[in-house]
């Protein structure tokens, strides 16, 4: 089990900051953080650019998202990509939310600004307001089950 955590970095750019290999056989905090924190990674996306309608509304919340992805080759023989707010034609998207991402089946390509990050099952990934686009390069559906926080009044 792999956990990675992304960010952004100086040049506004998302990347991973951090990638480990956790023990299956332990007790785990897979990720912890200060409220206070997400403020400021959050105000720094542009309400207008952000795919608002994935995530809850400035109200706060939580979602919790079943995603299947089937290859993307079934995906490109089904035709044009459907236009939706926030994301781009080659999925890239940014919300204005923390999500706590988990890989349930199958694997998965996460692409960020600086490269792809190959996904495997039971493989965590905790997004910190950053631009991402998820993608299913296997022969086979994949499952993504994200768990999209965010605070009140952000």
């Amino acid at each position: 089990m792999k956990r990675y955590v992304t960010g952004v970095n100086a040049d506004g750019r998302s990347y991973v900051v951090s990638s480990e290999e956790l023990s299956t056989s332990d007790f785990q905090t897979l990720w912890s953080y200060e409220p206070g924190q997400v403020p400021e990674w959050i105000s720094a996306i542009d309400p207008e650019l952000a795919a608002e309608w994935i995530g809850p509304d400035v109200s706060g919340g939580l979602r919790w998202l079943f995603v299947p992805l089937i290859p993307d080759a079934e995906a490109a023989k089904l035709g044009e990509h459907p236009k939706l707010q926030g994301i781009d034609e080659n999925g890239f998207h940014t919300t204005r939310t923390v999500d706590f991402d988990y890989v349930m089946e199958g694997e998965i390509v996460m692409y960020l600004d600086e490269g792809p990050v190959k996904l495997q099952k039971g493989d965590c990934v905790i997004q910190q307001g950053t631009r991402h686009a998820w993608h299913n390069e296997s022969d086979k559906l994949a499952i993504l089950v994200a768990l999209v926080h965010r605070p009140n009044g952000i």
